[in-house]
C-alpha cells in the first residue's frame, strides 16, 4: 500500500496516510479539522541495499549496472 501525503486546505496540517492504489483522495479529510485536503507530490527515494550506505555514487555514474549515467546506460 503506498503511502501519501495531503496539506488541509482549511488548517493547514500536513500528513501522511497509507491507503489503497484504488483510494478516491476526493473522499479524504483532515483528521485535525476535518477540512478537505490536497494530495502532496513527493519524489522518490533511492533504494538503498542492506548493509550498503547512502552516500553519493562513485565518480563512475549513478551506480547503475554497466556504469550508469557515466557511461552513457542510463537513458536520462
Amino acid at each position: 500500500m503506498p503511502l501519501y501525503a495531503y496539506r488541509c486546505a482549511v488548517c493547514d496540517a500536513d500528513f501522511e496516510l497509507l491507503q489503497s492504489l484504488h483510494a478516491d483522495a476526493s473522499a479524504t479529510r483532515c483528521p485535525d479539522c476535518g477540512g478537505q485536503v490536497a494530495r502532496l507530490m513527493s519524489g522518490f527515494a533511492p533504494a538503498v541495499a542492506a548493509g550498503s550506505s547512502a552516500s553519493a555514487p562513485a565518480a563512475g555514474g549513478c551506480g547503475m549496472p554497466g556504469g550508469g549515467c557515466g557511461s552513457g546506460m542510463c537513458g536520462m
